[in-house]
C-alpha cells in the first residue's frame, strides 16, 4: 500500500513540476485552455530583448527571429497539449478519481507532454545560440537554461 502511495504522489508531483516548468516556459498562455498566437509581423519584445543584450548583428537578428517564428507553432502545438492534459487531471481530481488507473495514465500523460516541451524549448534554445558567437552563445544560454531548467537545479532535488 505503501509503494502504491509513494508511486502516486511521485507521479503527482512530477505533473505538478512539469506544469510549473511548461507553465513558465512556454510561449503561450494556456490558463483558460487556450493557445495565445503572437503578433506575426512584429518585433516581439522577448527578441528585442535579445538583439540589444547581446548586441546581434542584423544577420544574426535576422537567424534568431526566423527560428523563433519556427518554434512557435511547435509551442503554441505543446501548449494546447498541456491544456488538454491538465483539463483531464483536473476533471478527475474534480470527480474524486484519485487512486485509479485512469488518474495515474492522466498524470502520466501530464509528465510526458511537460517533458516533451522542455525537450522542445532547451532544442530551441540551442538552435538560437547557434546562430550567435561563441561568447554570445554561451551568455546566452548561461541566462536562459536556468530559466527552463530551474534556478535550483544546481542544488539537487532535495530541497523543495
Amino acid at each position: 500500500m505503501k509503494r502504491g502511495l509513494l508511486i502516486f504522489l511521485t507521479a503527482l508531483l512530477v505533473g505538478v513540476g512539469g506544469f510549473i516548468v511548461t507553465r513558465q516556459q512556454c510561449c503561450c498562455d494556456i490558463s483558460d485552455g487556450s493557445a495565445v498566437a503572437h503578433d506575426g509581423g512584429s518585433m516581439l519584445p522577448e527578441l528585442e530583448w535579445l538583439h540589444h543584450e547581446f548586441k546581434l548583428t542584423d544577420e544574426q537578428f535576422a537567424k534568431v527571429r526566423e527560428k523563433h517564428l519556427a518554434y512557435r507553432p511547435i509551442c503554441e502545438e505543446l501548449c494546447m497539449k498541456m491544456a488538454a492534459s491538465r483539463k483531464k487531471v483536473q476533471a478527475l481530481a474534480q470527480a474524486g478519481s484519485i487512486a485509479t488507473p485512469e488518474m495515474e495514465a492522466a498524470l502520466q500523460e501530464q509528465a510526458t507532454v511537460a517533458a516533451e516541451c522542455h525537450k522542445a524549448m532547451l532544442i530551441h534554445l540551442h538552435e538560437t545560440a547557434s546562430v550567435m558567437s561563441p561568447d554570445q552563445a554561451r551568455q546566452y544560454l548561461d541566462a536562459m537554461l536556468p530559466q527552463i531548467i530551474g534556478a535550483n537545479a544546481e542544488h539537487g532535488s532535495g530541497s523543495h
